[in-house]
């Protein structure tokens, strides 16, 4: 059987001639050379050689009934296995327990998880209440996650590192750097060690949040709790400084890796590569791919697809050949992403058919499509408003054993919303648990704004009122919502909007009561808008800062300058707001008082 063709140089990808994206018979790439390293004392003749990895484990011996959970837990029969763990006088296998306990979660059931992890009673270890936590995140359940690791047992505790991450990272994911930051503090106080990863995420999330100088304080507290940085950590810094333009500094903090005792590695170098060919400087580019050449940190296929990505984003598809030859004499060969970022440069300079056809002959070259393949694919399709071919794609993925995920909904929502077919995209929102994807912030977001530029303020506000519940940061909806709520005619529907939900058995959310005020006040309605504040209190809905600034502001904005005065000297009293919020309310009211 005749071997399949070696995988396309990236000039071979590029769609402009019929020629370049058809394997030639003649055409064969060298296989990449392995180096291997020879012992300066071989072994003798005939002896085989001592190995340095130590012996295997011996096979645990397992009770009859973890035999029995052990088979059904590798059979998938998740709901047999949870009914065997239950009925069991003894607490199960633990290792076992961990994967039936990341299997329910897997499924959307952490509740079911967390009844296992109760059989596990004392045995339950650091990994276990892990799964758990990552469990209740994933669902969007962050409050059951802050339990379950308030409830760690103190002889787990100090090892339970591992736990904690999956929910610093659901809140930095959220946009709760703070919270994120306070169960760090939580950590701290309970003598659990944070760990390395646990820094990194808070890291990451502080660069993006406040930028690389203020996020050295997060470096600092890491290093006096005796944690020492990795390859990570200072990626995590490199990469905020390219992304905030300071490349140099960047590539002056890489030199200086060596002298931190941190040996740079080609993610690192990649990094800073990949701001210079943000930047178009491709002379820098050039001397730092010799660079890692030279410090035996030899470019990689990821150091191919970062200067892909760049020079197709920047539509520069033709300047990939300098960079094909000097990369492939270090075996860097096109795989899977480098399609992607060419299919991607390709659809962004409008020849979507040529990037079908790309699509169409990627496994003649043995590399089989990703999810990141069709959806970069269906972005283009959407973008030249071809409805019928996007649709033709979906099918076309399934059937490949491609299952669709977040990105792919949310291109296809996205598209849908902003043609006006709210109907459709609502149909498509409501596929996504079948197909085992939870709408995500994203998801929630066009929605919303796509329900509300359509005229359906109630299903607006259910689905803003959802995300909130699923401790989404919704804070960025209200002006959004406001500003399609915002006519006097749409305002008492919101209102009534809010009582249908409380009707049906849904308890709004402080995000949603805001929104609310802020329409009402606006339309100069802040009698009305002190009703739905007392309905909010007596609802059980606690007012949070934002609510009371919505108030007295609307007082103010309606010439009711000294009700408002009143409001804010009594939760100055209470100490309700932050001196800086008083300050500036204070301030606000003057100007009022002056300019009537």
């Amino acid at each position: 059987m005749p071997s399949p063709p070696p995988p396309p140089t990236v000039c071979a990808l590029l769609p402009f001639s019929r020629s370049s994206v058809q394997p030639h018979p003649s055409r064969r790439h060298p296989a990449p050379r392995c180096l291997r390293v020879r012992s300066s004392k071989p072994s003798p003749p005939g002896l085989p050689r001592p190995s340095t990895r130590p012996p295997p484990p011996p096979p645990r011996r397992l009770h009859e009934a973890d035999r029995r959970l052990s088979s059904l837990v590798h059979r998938g029969d998740l709901d047999a296995a949870l009914r065997l763990v239950r009925s069991s006088p003894r607490p199960p296998d633990v290792p076992l327990a961990n994967r039936l306990v990341r299997d329910l979660c897997r499924r959307g059931r952490p509740a079911d998880a967390a009844r296992v992890v109760e059989s596990c009673g004392a045995e339950a270890t650091a990994a276990t209440y892990g799964a758990l936590v990552d469990g209740y995140c994933r669902a969007g359940l962050l409050e059951d996650a802050r339990r379950v690791v308030d409830g760690i047992p103190a002889a787990v505790r100090a090892s339970s590192a591992y736990a904690y991450n999956p929910l610093i990272h659901a809140l930095c994911d959220r946009g709760r750097v703070a919270d994120a930051l306070g169960v760090l503090d939580g950590m701290l106080c309970r003598g659990c060690a944070p760990d390395v990863v646990t820094y990194n995420i808070l890291l990451e999330a502080a660069c993006k949040a406040r930028g690389h100088r203020q996020a050295a304080e997060l470096l600092d507290l890491m290093r006096a709790e005796g944690c020492e940085p990795n390859n990570v950590t200072y990626n995590v810094i490199i990469d905020a400084m390219c992304r905030e333009g300071e490349v140099d500094q960047a590539r002056e903090f890489l030199d200086s890796l060596a002298s931190r005792g941190c040996k740079p590695n080609t993610v690192n170098y990649n990094t800073v590569l990949k701001g210079f060919c943000t930047a178009e400087r491709w002379e820098d580019a050039d001397e730092l791919l010799d660079e890692m050449v030279r410090e035996n940190c030899p470019p990689s296929e990821a150091t191919l697809n970062v200067i892909v990505n760049a020079l197709c984003r920047k539509g520069l598809l033709r300047k990939l050949t300098h960079y094909l030859e000097k990369l492939s004499k270090h075996g860097c060969v096109a795989n899977v992403v480098t399609y992607n970022a060419v299919i991607n440069g390709i659809c962004e300079q409008g020849h979507v058919d040529s990037a079908l056809e790309l699509l169409n002959n990627m496994e003649s070259y043995g590399c089989k499509p990703d999810i990141v393949t069709y959806n970069t694919l269906l972005k283009g399709l959407c973008s030249a408003e071809r409805w019928e071919d996007a649709e033709e794609l979906m099918a076309k993925m399934t059937q490949n054993g491609c299952l669709p995920d977040n990105v792919t909904f949310n291109t296809i929502i996205n598209f849908l919303c902003q043609k006006g077919l709210i109907v459709q995209a609502f149909e498509f929102f409501k596929q996504m648990p079948e197909k085992g994807c939870n709408p995500n912030s994203i998801t929630y977001s066009t929605m919303i704004g796509g329900l509300a530029k359509a005229g359906k303020p109630e299903h607006a506000l259910e689905l803003l009122n959802e995300m909130a519940s699923k401790g989404f940061n919704s804070d960025k909806m209200y002006q959004l919502l406001t500003e399609h709520l915002n006519n006097e005619d749409k305002i008492d529907e919101v209102v009534q909007a809010v009582h249908n939900l409380q009707d049906a058995g849904i308890s709004p959310h402080t995000v949603l009561y805001n929104t609310v005020l802020i329409g009402l006040c606006r339309n100069e309605k802040t009698d009305c808008a002190i009703d739905m504040f007392a309905d909010m209190v007596s609802c059980g809905c606690m007012p949070d800062e934002l609510t009371y600034i919505i108030l007295i502001e609307g007082l103010a904005y309606e010439g009711c300058s000294k009700e408002a005065r009143e409001l804010l000297s009594k939760l100055c009293s209470r100490g309700v707001l932050s001196n800086s919020l008083i300050k500036n309310e204070a301030l606000l009211l003057e100007q009022n008082i002056h300019s009537s």
